[in-house]
């Protein structure tokens, strides 16, 4: 019976992560203002549907508002397409109010709409400047991601430094000396960071996560693995992994070496971050295992002789659930890898990466 719940379990968030990875809803609220007509001032269907539509478009825009800036920059992009086809991107609408106002001449009407996010990420990706260049001009574009959980965690008390300065005044006498002293005291508190190290766990499966994102997106993506002899031992995975086993970012010198190595291979961009994988907990409201991610990102451009970092991501943050630890833990990484991979590629539509 636990192993039929179980499954049942699995099967439900999975049939729920691809509707939810598939549609958004977002509210949408406009008003448009109308003609006195021979009958005195009516809304008219006409109207009706110009506020409907405006609301729907006003849905839109809030579901790239609250995704961040690099999404609000692709919705620029495609707002026309969306004007001219709403039915292609917008799957239901929802009518939660209705405001009509003749004596004032204005209509509103406040709309739920149900996103079709998949068709609005193809409407993005066909205006990027990959998806519009031909075969022979699309850039090829390795990755690492790492992924990472904290092994160790050190923590320094804080160090507190304190100084007295004493001010003598004297007054004499017939027999002796008498002496009145004064003391000022002050100091200072030196705080260190938190040393972290991690452990570093396999996730090859996360490989088709980003291939897909950027592969789709026009993008001809070499794995890095394969990249390494072209590099002239430049470019090599674990001296990625053993920076990111103790920091937040590739050494100076490890940077370096990625870049001529890129530039030795003929490989132009890579795509490089970390996802942190936080300790387990239980969702209250399923009771199965809930793990969160962290994840960062960047893309570094070795196409000129100066490399350059065109986008940088981070930390976005993404959670898991499961029947298992394991299970709420790939799930998580999986949205994580997701979104990171998606908020990079919309900073690099941005700026017409091809």
């Amino acid at each position: 019976m636990q192993m039929i719940r179980a499954l049942l379990l699995s099967l439900l968030l999975v049939v729920g992560h691809q509707a939810s990875a598939a549609t958004a809803t977002a509210k949408g609220q406009a008003t448009v203002k109308y003609e006195t007509s021979l009958f005195g001032k009516k809304v008219t269907p006409e109207v009706r549907a110009q506020a409907l539509l405006q609301a729907q478009l006003r849905a839109v825009e809030k579901h790239y508002a609250e995704a961040g800036d690099a999404q609000t920059q692709n919705l620029d992009a495609i707002r026309d397409k969306v004007k001219a086809d709403p039915e292609r991107y917008i799957l239901e609408t929802a009518i939660l109010s209705e405001e009509d106002r003749p004596d004032m001449g204005q209509y509103t009407v406040t709309v739920r709409a149900t996103l079709n996010v998949s068709q609005l990420n193809n409407a993005v990706k066909s205006t990027s400047a990959v998806a519009q260049a031909g075969n022979g001009q699309k850039s090829k574009l390795t990755f690492i991601f790492v992924s990472r959980q904290t092994d160790t965690s050190q923590r320094f008390d804080d160090r507190e430094y304190q100084s007295v300065e004493v001010k003598e005044q004297g007054k004499a006498s017939k027999n002796a000396a008498r002496y009145r002293a004064s003391a000022e005291t002050g100091g200072s508190t030196t705080r260190k960071a938190t040393k972290k190290t991690y452990t570093i766990f396999p996730s090859n499966y996360l490989k088709s996560v980003f291939n897909g994102v950027f592969a789709s997106a026009g993008f001809k993506v070499v794995d890095a693995a394969y990249l390494e002899p072209y590099s002239k031992g430049l470019l090599k995975i674990k001296s990625v992994e053993a920076d990111f086993k103790s920091g937040n970012d590739l050494q100076p010198q490890t940077e370096r070496d990625v870049a001529n190595g890129l530039q030795n291979a003929k490989v132009p961009y890579i795509a490089y971050g970390t996802l942190d994988v936080r300790l387990a907990d239980t969702d209250p409201a399923t009771g199965m295992y809930r793990v969160s991610v962290a994840a960062t990102g960047k893309l570094l451009d070795a196409s000129e002789s100066i490399p350059e970092t065109k986008a940088e991501v981070g930390p976005i943050q993404a959670a898991g659930l499961g029947p298992t630890e394991e299970e709420a833990q790939v799930n998580a990484l999986k949205k994580a890898a997701q979104d990171v991979a998606r908020e990079l590629l919309s900073q690099m539509t941005n700026v017409g990466l091809k």
